[in-house]
């Protein structure tokens, strides 16, 4: 089975990547912001599965939104249309799809692409609307709270909280892989009902308070070596980032 990553060095791409290598049977084919529309025209010509995760959340001119998340998204469907419709595709959306935002619009356009994709040529689609992903490799001050607060208290930098009473909703890293990858080998077996929006669970609720408690935590029992035991869900996921991100 051949795959494309879109955005393959990036945070999710290279956690996908990590479990992939893994399985058998598998060429992977990475897209990344520096290769050009000729490789993508190549890649998506011989491949099964796309992974579509690249986009653009933190530009520098709001513009970036729109050629990171649509017309690259577009430049896709035209392919697959044209060159390969047998694809499936997994597409990175986020919640703030649900907003009237110039991130939240540029990724619901995107969304709207490739639906348009499946009605007329019955590509199957799966879009999931992410909340904040955290777990190894997600980049500080950029991908995730969790990923700055684990960087920065692991190497005494302070950190900054406007309001410890925020709820943020997180969802850890293995989790997303998991569930793409299961979709991806539902796919395969022609097991799969496509119903366009897909889901990850567990989605954890915590405040940044009780986060930042919770990762300080974490660094008083490697200052005191202390070995207990890591409850599971949200404190052994934090757990594990957390550990990623010691010197």
């Amino acid at each position: 089975m051949n795959i494309l990553i879109t955005g393959a060095n990036g945070f999710v791409g290279k956690n996908l990547k990590f479990f992939l290598k893994k399985k058998t049977n598998i060429q992977i084919f990475d897209f990344i912001k520096e290769d050009n529309d000729f490789a993508l025209n190549t890649l998506v010509s011989k491949v099964d599965f796309i992974f579509h995760l690249a986009g653009i959340n933190r530009p520098k001119h709001p513009k970036e939104f729109t050629y990171g998340n649509e017309i690259l998204t577009q430049k896709i469907a035209n392919l697959v249309k044209e060159k390969n419709q047998k694809a499936s595709i997994i597409f990175t959306s986020s919640i703030h799809a649900e907003l009237d935002t110039p991130y939240g619009t540029s990724k619901r356009n995107a969304e709207n692409i490739l639906i348009n994709l499946n009605k007329k040529f019955k590509t199957p689609i799966h879009i999931f609307r992410l909340p904040n992903i955290f777990g190894k490799w997600s980049k500080p001050n950029y991908n995730s709270v969790v990923s700055t607060f684990c960087y920065n208290i692991a190497r005494d930098i302070p950190i900054k909280i406007n309001n410890p009473t925020d709820t943020i909703s997180l969802v850890y890293i293995d989790d997303v892989i998991k569930k793409f990858i299961q979709i991806m080998d539902e796919q395969e077996n022609k097991d799969i009902i496509n119903n366009y929006f897909n889901f990850v669970n567990p989605i954890y609720k915590i405040t940044t308070g009780e986060l930042a408690k919770q990762i300080f935590a974490f660094k008083e029992m490697h200052k005191l070596k202390i070995t207990k035991p890591i409850e599971a869900g949200l404190v052994e996921a934090l757990y594990s980032t957390y550990i990623s991100y010691l010197p």
